[in-house]
Order: structure tokens, then C-alpha cells, then sequence
């Protein structure tokens, strides 16, 4: 049987795998599959945390902290693209508004779409 130490470092060790896995796929822009990581993280997480009080799990600190900071740099990672993003739409949005007001003095809408421009 596993001492808590023994389940800990184990589990830690799974937790590392997921968390760089997680930054590979986020700096890819795979953010449906780096939501499923974080999933499968969770009870990982949980379970090391209930471990954290159990004798000698304590000599995990610096792996923990280790791991902590690239969460932070991943999430530090997820904003500035979310910023990005939000920023991009933003720029569309008005494009859109300056094209919906000059559209009709050229008379745009007699003209019949191209099957390309269907879906916008």
C-alpha cells in the first residue's frame, strides 16, 4: 500500500504531465482540448490537496510551487490572447457598422450576394 507521500508524488507526477500537455495546447490555440486537460486535472487537484496535511507530503512544496507558476504563466497567457481577441472583434464590429451605414448610398442592397458571401 502507497504511504501518502508515495500517492502524492504520483499524482503530482500525472498533474505535471496535464499542466505542460495544457500549455503545448494552448499556445497552439487548441482551447477546446486545453479545457478537456484542465478537466482531467481537477480531481488531481483535489486529491493532492487533501494529501497536503498527511506527514512528509509537505517536501512537494517547491514541485507544487514549480507547477503553480506555470499555471500562472499559462493564464497570464489566456488573457492577454482573450484581450487580443476582444480587441480584434471590436475593430470587425465597427467595420461593420461604418459598412451598414455607407451601403446604401451604393446601393447595396439590390446586389445579389456570391455564394462566397453567403455565410458572412
Amino acid at each position: 500500500m502507497e504511504t501518502p507521500l508515495q500517492t502524492a508524488q504520483r499524482l503530482l507526477a500525472a498533474l505535471e504531465d496535464l499542466v505542460a500537455r495544457e500549455s503545448v495546447l494552448l499556445r497552439s490555440t487548441n482551447y477546446l482540448e486545453a479545457v478537456t486537460i484542465q478537466e482531467r486535472a481537477g480531481p488531481l487537484v483535489q486529491e493532492l490537496a487533501r494529501l497536503a496535511d498527511q506527514p512528509g507530503v509537505d517536501a512537494l512544496k517547491e514541485r507544487v510551487a514549480a507547477l503553480m507558476e506555470i499555471r500562472m504563466e499559462s493564464w497570464h497567457y489566456i488573457d492577454a490572447n482573450l484581450d487580443r481577441m476582444q480587441q480584434e472583434l471590436a475593430r470587425i464590429n465597427e467595420a461593420r457598422v461604418r459598412l451598414g451605414r455607407i451601403a446604401p448610398v451604393y446601393g447595396a442592397r439590390g446586389v445579389r450576394r456570391s455564394r462566397l458571401n453567403a455565410a458572412a
